[in-house]
């Protein structure tokens, strides 16, 4: 009996001995994880930017790249974030959806443009995704989903095509988990407020979402990468009450209108590069 005690005793001790050993080694310097995101995400953004740019058509008139670029800067400015760091690119897709990239980028497709009731949407949706950018969800979602390894690979060019188009398929289509989501949301929540645009736009879209999903949900990619939109809006409505704010409008109805004219006009020619 002793001897199966000492045993045990000599199997904890040497268990919890290597787990401490462990604790200590840095394995992100060892394996240059943290140098692969700082030095590598721009161009792993780069190289899937291209393939989101071969594969659709990318708006790149002035007039219309301002507006956005407008809501962004706004957003930013006012939540002490570098605006100059976040490109914003809206490609010719008619899903309503919109997703970051590595390297700072957001694409947004014209479909979400085309669905927006309001300036205060869209820019509810830039700012959830400007979140998603500030706490590192995109680079964390794509180790997850497509392991280290693969990341790496990407980020050195090593991979083929295909491989490249299959991670744009996963950033566009495969939700965060619910943790960061809620982060993303309570952030977004946040930079609204700070930006003086009323985060009730971005519960009303939420809402319209999920009651409208059923009609048109092929067309709604933004409720596979954003789930559970209800509560979601729900929430938002919570956090909205603790935030303190000055409704400014971004624009009026009139101009939001037409800027969404002007967008299909640009949707339905044959040549945007």
């Amino acid at each position: 009996m002793k001897k199966v005690f000492t045993h045990a005793l000599f199997l904890s001790v040497s268990f919890f001995g290597m787990w401490y050993l462990l604790g200590l080694i840095d394995f992100r310097s060892i394996f240059e994880i943290e140098e692969l995101t700082k030095e590598n995400e721009q161009k792993l953004g780069t190289l899937i930017l291209d393939a989101v740019a071969k594969s659709n058509k990318i708006i790149t008139q002035d007039s219309i790249i301002a507006v956005v670029e407008g809501m962004k800067k706004r957003i930013c400015v006012t939540n002490g974030i570098s605006d100059s760091t976040i490109t914003v690119h809206i490609a010719t897709v008619n899903d309503v959806n919109a997703f970051a990239l590595p390297g700072r980028h957001l694409v947004i497709y014209s479909g979400l443009i085309e669905y927006c009731k309001s300036s205060e949407e869209l820019a509810g949706v830039i700012a959830h995704e400007i979140a998603h950018m500030e706490h590192d969800h995109v680079m964390k979602k794509m180790v997850k989903e497509v392991g280290l390894a693969m990341v790496i690979s990407l980020s050195g060019g090593e991979s083929g095509g295909e491989i490249v188009r299959q991670t744009v398929k996963l950033l566009s289509s495969t939700a965060f988990d619910r943790e960061q989501e809620s982060e993303a949301d309570a952030s977004g929540v946040h930079y609204l407020a700070k930006a003086d645009i009323d985060p009730q736009a971005s519960a009303d879209f939420l809402f319209r979402l999920s009651h409208e999903k059923e009609s048109i949900s092929n067309q709604f990619e933004l409720l596979n990468t954003h789930p559970n939109s209800a509560d979601r809006a729900a929430e938002i409505i919570k956090l909205r009450k603790i935030e303190t704010f000055t409704s400014r409008p971004i624009s009026d109805s009139t101009s939001w209108k037409k800027f969404q004219e002007s967008v299909r006009l640009r949707v339905g020619e044959k040549d945007l590069f």
